[in-house]
């Protein structure tokens, strides 16, 4: 008798959304300038000595709780995300935000992205730090559980621009111009980038914060341009290239576009994403000569608000 691999999954998600900001009183002539020596007080660290400087700080994020029942394996609630978003306009032209991620419980804890804003204008802003790779809408826009429509991520999402891709570095981006019916908008950056073993899945080799992984010295570059057509829907293309390999020899390019419409009671999203991945022949042996892995992937979602709270998506 053959084996079912087919799994059914039963799923629940339960969001709670928190949100706070604490606000501080400010003067017409507030000055983010920070002193070079901390103040030494008997309480409080570097937190509350710079919460002096600034004007307001927000405190937002959501909690999913998961119950998974899958055929072959054990019945399992899983507190899968408790996400904190923390954000301060420290200036007209500074500001920053991070989002730290307490996954499973607490077994895993991370930060997703930590990152600094300068604005120069609306069509210049530089942006340095740990920030969301712009590979597609979803990995910069979509992913969180309370904006994600299905009960899980596309395979594309996950294994080939796989989402949440946060990578350290400095990107540049901006919005061009301010038409309301058609806005150009752009990003282009240069990150440590992936790292991992030849041939490995992409999904593994995210997390490289600092490189110190054996010889890769190499930095990835990529960017995305796209339009928005009002407030309904955006087009957009993105790209990726770098090497990945500790001994700074194979490379690994990605390139992408994604589509996302929500207008009225219909929304439409799409990406197809596609990678060519060099691995080596004989994983062991360097020298053996490598191949180029092609892989691909899209997915289509369409959903219909049929009222205020139910949202059937296929």
């Amino acid at each position: 008798m053959k084996k079912n691999f087919l799994t059914k999954r039963v799923f629940y998600s339960f969001f709670t959304i928190l949100s706070c900001t604490f606000v501080m009183a400010q003067d017409d002539d507030f000055d983010a300038t920070v002193d070079e020596v901390k103040k030494k007080t008997a309480t409080g660290g570097f937190g509350a000595d710079l919460a002096k400087n600034v004007s307001f700080v927000n405190f937002n994020g959501y909690i999913t709780n998961e119950f998974f029942s899958a055929q072959g394996a054990n019945t399992t609630f899983d507190n899968h995300y408790f996400n904190i978003f923390i954000s301060s306009q420290l200036t007209e032209r500074i500001f920053i935000e991070g989002q730290l991620e307490y996954e499973h419980g607490g077994k895993d804890i991370d930060a997703r992205y930590a990152y600094a804003d300068y604005k120069v204008s609306e069509a210049f802003v530089i942006r340095s730090g740990k920030f969301l790779v712009p590979a597609g809408q979803f990995n910069e826009y979509l992913y969180p559980e309370y904006l994600n429509k299905t009960v899980s991520r596309a395979y594309v999402n996950r294994e080939i621009a796989p989402s949440a891709w946060g990578e350290v570095g400095v990107q540049v981006r901006g919005r061009l111009g301010d038409n309301s019916e058609m806005t150009p908008f752009y990003a282009v950056y240069v990150v440590n980038g992936l790292n991992g073993d030849s041939g490995s899945g992409i999904r593994d080799l995210r997390g490289n914060d600092r490189d110190t992984k054996g010889g890769n010295d190499n930095k990835a570059f990529g960017g995305a341009f796209g339009v928005d057509f009002g407030d309904d829907i955006t087009v957009a293309a993105n790209y990726y290239s770098g090497k990945y390999t500790p001994d700074n020899e194979l490379n690994l390019a990605i390139l992408g576009a994604s589509f996302y419409m929500n207008k009225e009671k219909y929304s439409l999203w799409g990406e197809y994403h596609m990678a060519n991945q060099e691995a080596y022949n004989d994983a062991t042996d360097p020298t053996s000569g490598f191949t180029e892995l092609k892989k691909n992937g899209f997915y289509v979602q369409g959903g219909y608000m049929i009222t205020d709270k139910l949202e059937p998506i296929l």
